[in-house]
């Protein structure tokens, strides 16, 4: 199975801003990787960023709509990372995480009423 077709629910073409937060650097800071959606969906998103991001583990992330003036704090999952063809740019599968304290369920309203649109 190919691993942009993992996700099993409705998937959206919005272009959205992911700003996925890293680690923090030496000075405390953390490092932000800026990137689009390429495809949304309840559970997970498609992205595209200038740089690669490890697999396997949990961030913090931050998903704005410019159009709707809506942002959403998430935790998410990098699931996957490999180059785009674009050269320099990466796609990155990140799935969501239902955690306290994060904007999960608005999240699952703005697909649901994104989907009835």
């Amino acid at each position: 199975m190919n691993n942009n077709d993992q996700r099993q629910e409705y998937r959206l073409d919005n272009q959205l801003t992911v700003i996925i937060e890293l680690d923090s650097s030496a000075n405390g800071e953390p490092t932000l990787v800026v990137s689009k959606s390429l495809d949304i969906s309840a559970n997970g998103l498609r992205v595209i960023a200038h740089e690669a991001v490890a697999t396997d583990i949990i961030l913090r992330c931050c998903i704005r709509d410019e159009t709707s003036d809506r942002q959403f704090l998430l935790v998410t999952e990098v699931k996957w990372c490999r180059p785009h063809e674009s050269e320099g740019d990466y796609l990155i599968g990140l799935s969501l995480f239902d955690s306290d304290g994060t904007d999960i369920v608005k999240w699952k309203e703005y697909i649901a009423q994104s989907c009835a649109d």
